[in-house]
């Protein structure tokens, strides 16, 4: 799929894993993760902050990925970063359509 990818993001939280780091190891994590983002092409559409309205979710965004094949190495380094072992998040891909 060469077209552009959208992922809804819903951000639940840091796990308990993620309140055992100290907040250097937190920090170093996180920027490990945005920098596998810069790799894979994302652009943050939108962030939302959530907690307000639904005591379950965080927040939630919209990131933009180049194509399919950008999404999924990014999945594969989270992966190798044992990422959500640290955040619980739900999230859904899909392609834009045009509304009429």
């Amino acid at each position: 799929m060469a077209e552009p990818v959208h992922l809804l993001v819903i951000v639940k939280g840091g796990t308990e894993a993620w309140y055992r780091l100290s907040k250097e190891e937190q920090d170093t994590l996180w920027t490990k993760v945005k920098e596998i983002d810069e790799r894979a092409g994302a652009k943050w559409q939108l962030m939302c902050s959530s907690r307000w309205a639904d005591e379950e979710v965080e927040a939630w965004g919209v990131i933009e990925y180049p194509n399919m094949e950008a999404y999924l190495k990014k999945v594969t380094e989270l992966e190798e970063l044992d990422w959500w072992r640290y955040y619980s998040v739900k999230t859904i891909l899909g392609t834009r359509v045009e509304v009429p």
